[in-house]
């Protein structure tokens, strides 16, 4: 039965794998799987750190020739993140305490070694694959049909944590991260901007300083720790990401719950009065813990096939593979189109992803023009939403989505502004 030619998949259900190994490796599984209409190669990665990065999409299936890692200790490690299902190939000399030890393994399902043959385990891989993905969507059900989830319910009313993100570097998320932020506080909400790239461009395009960082925050995570670390640019409060990438590693592999992490920084800000958060997330693992602090996500693509399928992707691991494990309802993710030059009109790309999605995608609230007035204004430290009249035009429809009060929480009936409280956490709106 297993090799029997494969019924074709709907689009929505077919099982997303991420290979990883040795060019030559990929290419026979490449040919393999690209044949069967029941698996979508959405990743590929050739070393450790590639794969680490892209481990965060969540893909139902994990391929690892783990002759790419030096030993299993990082083998062990990364397994151990995984939460899908990994079928692993180990090298010939591999000892029988290595197998037993990768075996044991929650994510994996599957270890052989020197070579199996992939055709034959394909029937065994999606049927696997699908159950663990049936349950996973079983359990998370109510949240993501909840109005509001119980997670959210520490966080004070109104507060808005926006991560700007997809999985494709080069998109403008930063950009687009940077604008949000100083729009709302230029709206007059009290606002930070959280860079967390490595390195982080944020401080160079602003004409900041790369000290004090998020480096300085995590080394004091605290409330002074916070206000130690930041800068000001106008209205808007920034704190700068981190300088090296060997920082960022670290931060990758700080626990949620740890007071120096992603989630424990934007609640320390939350309890500082912000009212606007906004996180510029980058496409490696460090994203994942954006997610989980967020209250709203705003995708930045391209206007590409390239850009569609990163795109869906990436509503993908939010909506499904991440779901209660984040306070981001589906009626909380935005969509942007960036450098738009004519290549794909805004309606052939949501056709595209809503047929790569299997159903109606989030619709595109803004449009962005490629307008090189736009790079220019950055490389004169200058906010592009001051100085490029289509830019901003072009972003406000999304700005008024975000930030746009209703008028219970925007204003009391003298038209002064409002101070709401929840749980002894003060935001002025």
């Amino acid at each position: 039965m297993w090799n029997s030619p494969a019924a074709p998949a709907p689009a929505g259900d077919a099982v997303t794998v991420l290979m990883a190994g040795p060019l030559p490796r990929l290419q026979a599984w490449y040919s393999t799987l690209s044949a069967d209409a029941r698996f979508r190669v959405a990743m590929q990665a050739s070393d450790p750190a590639d794969l680490a990065a892209k481990l965060v999409s969540k893909p139902d299936v994990l391929l690892l020739d783990a002759v790419i890692f030096n030993g299993p200790a990082g083998l062990v490690d990364q397994l151990t993140r995984y939460h899908g299902c990994a079928y692993v190939l180990l090298p010939p000399e591999a000892t029988r305490e290595a197998v037993d030890t990768i075996a044991q393994i929650a994510s994996v399902k599957g270890v052989y070694k020197g070579d199996f043959a992939l055709l034959s385990l394909l029937g065994e891989i999606f049927a696997t694959a699908s159950a663990v993905r049936a349950t996973a969507r079983s359990a998370s059900l109510d949240v993501l049909w909840r109005p509001q989830s119980a997670l959210s319910s520490t966080l004070p009313i109104g507060l808005r944590i926006i991560a700007v993100w997809n999985q494709a570097g080069g998109v403008g998320k930063t950009t687009l991260a940077t604008n949000l932020a100083y729009d709302a506080a230029r709206r007059g909400l009290p606002t930070l901007l959280v860079g967390l790239g490595a390195p982080d461009d944020l401080p160079l395009i602003l004409g900041l300083r790369p000290e004090p960082n998020l480096n300085h925050w995590r080394a004091n995570p605290s409330p002074e720790g916070l206000k130690l670390a930041l800068q000001k640019l106008d209205t808007l409060d920034v704190l700068a990401g981190f300088p090296d990438v060997l920082s960022e590693a670290q931060a990758i592999n700080t626990p949620l719950d740890d007071p120096a992490s992603i989630p424990k920084l934007a609640l320390t800000a939350a309890y500082a009065g912000y009212a606007v958060i906004v996180l510029d997330a980058p496409p490696t693992a460090l994203a994942s813990s954006a997610i989980a602090a967020a209250t709203s996500l705003v995708l930045v693509a391209r206007p590409s096939l390239e850009g569609v399928m990163r795109t869906v992707e990436a509503y993908r691991t939010v909506v499904e593979r991440l779901a209660g494990e984040h306070r981001i309802p589906e009626s909380g993710v935005f969509c942007c189109l960036n450098r738009c030059d004519g290549r794909m009109s805004v309606d052939e790309w949501h056709a595209a992803a809503s047929a790569l999605l299997g159903r109606p995608f989030p619709p595109i609230l803004a449009q962005i023009p490629d307008d090189k007035a736009v790079g220019a204004s950055q490389d004169a430290r200058r906010v592009p939403l001051n100085t490029c009249d289509p830019f901003a035009r072009s972003l406000k429809p999304l700005s008024d989505a975000l930030f746009s009060p209703s008028a219970s929480q925007s204003q009391t009936s003298n038209g002064h502004k409002k101070e709401l409280s929840f749980l002894g956490v003060k935001v002025r709106i």
